[in-house]
C-alpha cells in the first residue's frame, strides 16, 4: 500500500488529506474533494519533492511532516473512495479519485452520477481494443462492457447500473472521437 500526504491550503485554515491507494500503476494526479469544496488536483510526486512526509504510527494515526512542522492525523477509510480525516480536534470527510475514477465520472459512469444508464459516450480520443455486450444484452453493476485505449491506457469500462444495451455503435479496432457515443442503452421506465 502506498500511503501520500496531500495539503490543500485554505483561506481560513489549512486542511490535511491521506491518500491511499494500492494501485501503483494508476498514474496521478488525484483529484480530491473536501466536503462541498471545488475539487482540486493533486500530484503526491510533487509534494514529495517538497519535503512533505507522512508517517504511519499504528493503526489509523499518522503524523504529517510539513514546512518544518508536524501534525498528528486520523485517518479512517470510509469506502474506496472516500476517507475521513480528523487534525487539530476537527474532522472531515473527503472524495478521493485516481486517474480511472475521474474517466468514469467524465464517461456518467461513477456512482455519483449513475442512477441508470442511457450512453455511454468517449471522453476523449481513443482506440477500442475489445467490446463485451451486443445488442440485448442485459448487464449488472460491475459487468465488463468494452476496453478503449486512450492516452496508451487500458481502460475496461464497466457498467455502474442494471441495464439492457440497446446498440453498439463501435466495434474493436475502431478509433473514436470525444464525445462519439460508443453503447446506448434502453431506457428504463
Amino acid at each position: 500500500m502506498i500511503v501520500f500526504a496531500i495539503y490543500l491550503p485554505a483561506a481560513t485554515q489549512s486542511i490535511f488529506i491521506i491518500v491511499s491507494k494500492a494501485q501503483e500503476h494508476i498514474p496521478s494526479p488525484y483529484q480530491v474533494t473536501v466536503e462541498n469544496c471545488e475539487p482540486i488536483s493533486v500530484d503526491p510526486a510533487e509534494l514529495a519533492a517538497k519535503g512533505v512526509r507522512l508517517d504511519h504510527l499504528r493503526d489509523e494515526q499518522f503524523v504529517l511532516h510539513l514546512n518544518g512542522k508536524t501534525v498528528s492525523l486520523v485517518i479512517e477509510s470510509i469506502d474506496r473512495k472516500h476517507i475521513r480525516i480528523s487534525a487539530k480536534n476537527r474532522s472531515f470527510e473527503a472524495l478521493v479519485r485516481d486517474h480511472r475514477d475521474q474517466l468514469l465520472a467524465e464517461w456518467g459512469m461513477d456512482e455519483t452520477s449513475s442512477k441508470g444508464l442511457s450512453e455511454l459516450v468517449s471522453p476523449m480520443p481513443g482506440l477500442v481494443l475489445s467490446v463485451a455486450v451486443s445488442p440485448g444484452s442485459k448487464v449488472s453493476e460491475g459487468d465488463s462492457l468494452l476496453v478503449l485505449e486512450a492516452m496508451k491506457m487500458e481502460n475496461e469500462i464497466k457498467s455502474t447500473s442494471f441495464a439492457t444495451v440497446k446498440s453498439v455503435q463501435v466495434q474493436p479496432g475502431d478509433a473514436v472521437q470525444k464525445g462519439q457515443m460508443l453503447i446506448e442503452f434502453e431506457s428504463e421506465a
